[in-house]
């Protein structure tokens, strides 16, 4: 079950998936798949999903969607990343933290793990 979440008033879902499903759909999306081995987790932009795998430790799920919700965070709040400087990351970071964290405790709260 999908769990959804709204970002700069856009809706996002959050969805677990084996590391099948995730390697086919990172496969459909760019036509190939590199042998990383295991993926943690994915955002897509396109479609506003953030795909985790179902099978990681509470731990590692936890601070994978914390990493994956930054990438969502990039996407929705900011537009010129080729100007980032140390002062640009601490307001980035500065900003999404409440956001992101109010994210991920919701998620774990209402998800069976």
């Amino acid at each position: 079950m999908p769990y959804s979440f709204r970002m700069n008033n856009r809706e996002w879902k959050i969805l677990e998936i084996s590391q099948d499903e995730m390697k086919k759909i990172l496969k459909d999306y760019d036509g190939k798949v590199e042998n990383y081995g295991q993926y943690f987790g994915s955002t897509f932009t396109k479609n506003q999903v953030i795909y985790l795998d179902k099978d990681m430790h509470r731990d590692q799920k936890r601070q994978t969607l914390l990493h994956e919700l930054m990438h969502c965070y990039i996407y929705n709040y900011l537009f010129e990343l080729e100007t980032l400087n140390l002062e640009n990351l601490c307001d980035i970071s500065a900003c999404s933290h409440d956001i992101i964290h109010e994210i991920v405790e919701n998620y774990f709260k209402n998800t069976t793990l």
